[in-house]
């Protein structure tokens, strides 16, 4: 029987496959004849901690090896190889059959004999080698131990080898036998120093002096550590000279010790340096590069075991000779012209691992000669420009400091505990530093300077900007000299560019805005913001839509010291009263608008791609555009604005910039323009629901109105209020602005007013239950808009009409209505009307029972009540969809409509929308079968009807009430309905 273990574990009979056996064996196999506690197998195949099952497992395996081992042996007989006894088991192996034995007895007569003898038996020794211990086989503690044993054994013997042959001269079996050893252990000293002597003995002194290079890197990289005395006197033997006197030279400055964040750059740096090409780690001023290439470089150092060399390159003096000196050589070595330095430098770089940094570089032709030329080096190069012309450089950027970030560092600065007390100063001072390190360091140190200045005081000095750059300087460790420094740096075009592009209290603007400001043609608009964004002086981001938005950080602002320019201010305010115009007009139309003259058509496309993003992106900007218009004194402009902001975002949610365009025509005491602005933006609260300040400019437009002898304005006046008095039940009030309003559009021959007014009688008797009338006036109405001049109240009067004979079950002739009003609403591209008139054919559907139909209408009607940021009419189409699911069984859905609608209506204060939605909602109920809920809101819903004026809408409540709640007193009510809709009860 043989078993081998110097090399892959093998016998001489076929072993189990099987992993535990297998290392069971290798643990018997490292204490022969002994016998092994079951313990020391289980802690030896678990080390981290045996399962419950180890025991069996340890039995199982042992039996394996039994069979294998001693095929057909009883376990208790005497020729048994595997026994068990004293808790644990024995393998029995006989002299000869376990080669690390025979190692050891070779090894052992070696040491006793002589000569060639000597030799022979390290050589058999060896020999018994076939490649690392247990090589195959998962090792334990014990086992590992045992192995370790084994190979420092294996290299005393090799040692010893190597030096009777080298004694003997015979270096060629030297260089055999070291050469794949090498491989394996390239730090291993010893073997090196062997392999080099035997490679000079050879002839080989390049390839000797190479074997010592590489062991030196290894040294360097794994250990950090230098080569020992009997290498650099192998290499002085060999070379004729020493390496460099004390090691590589490293040049490195102290890196930061409260640096702090930077792991996703350090990564990057740390990754890019595995390569030739030059890292650019480019930022704003005051970012931090510096520190972080410092940083990133002691990381790697190890890597470039040849010398890590530094050079500012503001500072005077040759770098290349500088370079050169710390490299070793004599200024007499050094060539007089630059030529020749760059030349020495390439040949010198060459062949070396070397890591240099290059701080605060201008340029790239300053940075190219300077680089080293070996594919083992690396160069970190700190610059405020991107430096986008270095072939293969792989940018790094040093941006702002995440808010955690710069909170830490300005704890590890000022103190942690102090920070803790004032959390919200705390973030009030890192606001005003805008994640720029050197502004957060600058702080910290402020603080720590001034233990008695609180947190809170601090961050209000910061907070005036006119102190922020003054306060954020301790010592020469100051913000405002660093940030100046980078703007002087800039050309004379560049810091013009600059000064074109401030927009006081804006935080960011639009490339086409910028593009106004700078006064230039596109093209070269985007080249002098590209520069300005590659020096870190502008910050350029991407939005949603993919277009660049320009931000000017406050710190440079600040430190630039220049008031806006009015001619630039103006040029981008118009630019943006244009756009606003055009977001308007597209949001109400279907397809495109016409495009703006005075705006570049690919920004008008922009816009009317998207005006309800081009909306969200600009709000903020169009309130500041107004305010700073009217600031200026430029009152036409102010008013362009002023009224764009408001048709865009409505002047409830738009406050004081979109009551600025009234406000000047009101202190130019221009009564007709006064009264125009005060019905649109009736019409602008009509819209967002809120009818009492609805109705307060309708009765402030009607006034003056009046008072300049306007009949067709007082007639539009008095058709608004109506519509808001209908709406709040204030149905006798309604029916009078209605006969007045059609009086005196009658006298002044205004024939869409008379349409206008006829089709809001024509609903209003509809809800009043008069039929008869509403038909009358819908017909007059109708017949009148055939002679407007355009087809818009056509169009609305045949929606409205529908609406009528719908409900009193005349569908064909409201089918036909609606589709020749679907026509017109998209002909002329009022995607407003459109959802109107939608909504509308989904009501029309559902009552015909086509759910399908009726959910594509309502679907699309809501959309485009989305896009135009129309929620009060939306709210009105969840009511329909709820509605028109209810009727399609579709219960759940339904009821998530009907909760949406009504909290709309219950925000917005509109009761009468609040009673359509809980009539729907007590329908829904009683279908479902929960008569208590239902009973509960169709009541309600016919106490608001009855409040509001509507004996139809109250009569139909009643309706349903009467199905689920046959005790209640609703017969009285329905009675008084009826009794309000057959005898004029209501105003007539």
């Amino acid at each position: 029987m043989e078993f081998k273990v110097l090399g892959p574990l093998a016998a001489s009979v076929p072993l189990p496959s099987a992993a535990q056996p297998r290392r069971v064996l290798a643990v018997l196999l490292t204490r022969p004849n002994e016998f092994v506690h079951r313990d020391t197998l289980v802690d030896e195949l678990w080390p981290q901690g045996p399962p419950s099952s180890a025991a069996a497992v340890v039995q199982m395996a042992v039996s394996k090896l039994r069979k294998a081992l001693s095929p057909g042996v009883p376990v208790d007989d005497d020729g048994q190889r595997l026994r068990s006894g004293r808790s644990g088991y024995r393998l029995t192996v006989s002299d000869g059959e376990l080669d690390a034995a025979g190692f050891s007895e070779l090894t052992a007569a070696a040491a006793s004999a002589t000569g060639d003898e000597r030799k022979a038996l390290l050589e058999r020794a060896l020999g018994l080698w076939r490649g690392r211990a247990f090589a195959d086989v998962p090792v334990g503690p014990l086992v590992e131990a045992h192995r370790l044993w084994l190979e420092d054994r294996r290299c005393s013997v090799l040692g010893k080898l190597v030096e009777l042959e080298l004694a003997a001269g015979d270096h060629k079996a030297v260089a055999d036998r070291l050469g794949p050893e090498l491989v394996a252990r390239p730090g291993d000293e010893r073997l090196a120093g062997w392999l080099a002597e035997a490679l000079h003995g050879l002839g080989r002194r390049d390839a000797a002096l190479a074997v010592l290079d590489r062991c030196r890197r290894a040294l360097w990289e794994h250990a950090g550590i230098s080569p020992g005395d009997d290498l650099l006197a192998v290499h002085r033997r060999i070379a004729g000279t020493g390496w460099s006197a004390g090691g590589a030279p490293c040049r490195l400055p102290a890196a930061t010790p409260d640096f702090t964040g930077r792991a996703a750059e350090l990564a990057e740096v740390g990754r890019a340096v595995r390569t030739p090409a030059p890292i650019v780690v480019h930022g704003a001023a005051g970012a931090g590069k510096s520190a972080l290439a410092v940083q990133a470089a002691w990381r790697v150092r190890k890597r470039f075991p040849d010398g890590q060399l530094v050079a500012d390159l503001r500072e005077p003096g040759d770098v290349l000779a500088g370079f050169l000196r710390a490299l070793g050589l004599a200024e007499a070595e050094l060539p007089a012209d630059r030529a020749g330095l760059i030349s020495l430098w390439q040949s010198h770089s060459a062949d070396r691992r070397l890591l240099v940094i290059l701080e605060n570089a201008r340029s790239e032709a300053e940075v190219r000669p300077l680089l080293p030329s070996g594919p083992g080096c690396a160069a970190i190069i700190t610059t405020r420009r991107r430096l986008a012309g270095l072939a293969g450089a792989r940018p790094v950027e040093a941006g702002a400091l995440s808010y955690e970030d710069a909170r830490t560092l300005l704890g590890e600065i000022a103190g942690e505990a102090r920070l803790s007390a004032e959390p919200d100063a705390v973030r009030r001072v890192l606001a005003c530093c805008e994640g720029l390190p050197l502004a957060v360091r600058a702080a910290g140190t402020k603080l720590r300077q001034r233990p008695r200045l609180s947190v809170a005081e601090f961050a209000t000095r910061l907070e005036n900007e006119r102190l922020r750059l003054d306060e954020l300087a301790a010592g020469d460790l100051a913000v405002r000299p660093v940030l100046a420094g980078s703007l002087a740096e800039l050309s004379a075009r560049q810091r013009n560019s600059l000064r074109l592009l401030g927009f006081p209290g804006a935080t960011e603007i639009a490339d086409w805005f910028a593009t106004a400001m700078l006064g230039r043609p596109s093209r070269e608009a985007a080249e002098l913001l590209d520069e300005l964004v590659d020096d870190h002086v502008l910050h350029a981001e991407p939005d949603q839509a993919g277009f660049l938005r320009y931000r000017l950080p406050g710190l440079v602002r600040l430190a630039l010291r220049e008031p806006p320019d009015p001619g630039a201010l103006n040029r981008g305010l118009t630019v943006m009263a244009a756009l606003a115009e055009h977001a308007s007009a597209a949001l109400g139309a279907e397809y495109p608008p016409s495009r703006r003259a005075e705006v570049p058509a690919a920004v008008s496309d922009r816009v009317a791609a998207d005006p309800v993003g081009w909306r969200v992106k600009e709000t903020a900007n169009l309130a500041l555009a107004v305010r700073t218009a009217k600031n200026h004194g430029w009152t036409g402009l102010a008013m362009r604005l002023a009224d764009a902001y408001s048709d865009l975002v409505g002047p409830r949610k738009g406050g004081s910039p979109a009551w600025l365009g009234f406000g000047i025509v009101r202190d130019r005491l221009d009564l007709p323009a006064e009264a125009a602005k005060l019905l649109k933006l009736g019409h602008a609260h009509a819209d967002a629901g809120d009818l009492a300040r609805a109705r307060t400019c309708f009765s402030l437009a009607e006034t003056r109105f009046r008072s300049v002898g306007d009949q067709p304005g007082t007639g539009a006046a008095l058709v608004a209020l109506a519509d808001v008095d209908a709406d709040s039940g204030r149905t006798g009030a309604a029916v009078h602005a209605l006969r007045e309003a059609l009086d005196l559009l009658r006298d002044c021959g205004d024939l869409a007013g008379q349409a206008m007014a006829s089709a809001q009688f024509g609903s209003l008797w509809d809800d009043l239950g008069d039929f008869r009338r509403a038909k009358e006036c819908f017909d007059a109405s109708l017949l009148l808009s055939l002679h407007c001049e355009d087809g818009h109240q056509h169009d609305r009067s045949a929606k409205r009409y529908a609406d009528v004979l719908r409900r009193n079950g005349r569908v064909d002739e409201a089918g036909a209505l609606l589709t020749s009003a679907l026509i017109g609403t998209r002909n002329s591209r009022e995607r407003h009307w459109e959802a109107h008139v939608l909504r509308s054919l989904g009501d029309l559907h559902a009552k015909t029972g086509d759910p399908g139909e009726s959910e594509r209408c309502l679907s699309r009607s809501l959309e485009l009540f989305e896009d135009v940021g129309h929620r009060h009419a939306a709210a009105y189409t969840h009511r329909s969809f709820g509605e028109s699911l209810r009727l399609a069984g579709e219960h759940g859905r339904a009821a998530e409509h009907l909760s949406l609608a009504m909290s709309t209506f219950r925000e917005l204060g509109d009761r009468r929308g609040g009673g359509y939605a809980l009539l729907s909602f007590g329908r829904l109920r009683a279908d479902e079968g929960i008569a208590t809920e239902a009973a509960e809101g169709l009541r309600t819903a016919a106490g608001l009807f009855r409040e509001l004026g509507f004996p139809v809408w109250e009569l139909r409540a009643l309706q349903g009430l009467s199905a689920v709640d046959a005790a209640g007193r609703q017969r009285d009510r329905a009675r008084e309905a009826l009794t309000k809709i057959r005898f004029g009860a209501t105003p007539a």
